[in-house]
C-alpha cells in the first residue's frame, strides 16, 4: 500500500489535497486538527527524522508562514519557510 506523508495537512490546501488522496496517510502539522497524524513543530532538530523514519514513498510539504503572519512575525517565517 501506497504511504504518503503531507506536511502541512491542517492547512486550506493540505486539506484539500488529503480528501482527494487515497492509501495510507501520514498527516502532519504544528496545530492538532481533526485526522492528525503527527503535530510537532518540523523547524525542532530530530522532528523530520521521525517523520522520514515511516518510510513515506511521497511527501508533500505544504508547511509555510506566509504573507501578513511572516511579516508580523519575521523569526517565524524566516525558521518554518526557511529553516
Amino acid at each position: 500500500m501506497k504511504k504518503t506523508l503531507v506536511i502541512g495537512a491542517g492547512g486550506m490546501i493540505g486539506r484539500k489535497l488529503c480528501a482527494k488522496l487515497d492509501g495510507e496517510l501520514i498527516l502532519h502539522d504544528v496545530v492538532p486538527f481533526e485526522g492528525a497524524s503527527v503535530v510537532s513543530d518540523l523547524s525542532v532538530p530530530g522532528e523530520a527524522e521521525k517523520l522520514i523514519a515511516q518510510r513515506p514513498d511521497t511527501i508533500f510539504h505544504l508547511a509555510a508562514v506566509v504573507s501578513g503572519e511572516a511579516e508580523a512575525d519575521f523569526e517565524k517565517g524566516y525558521r518554518v519557510n526557511l529553516d
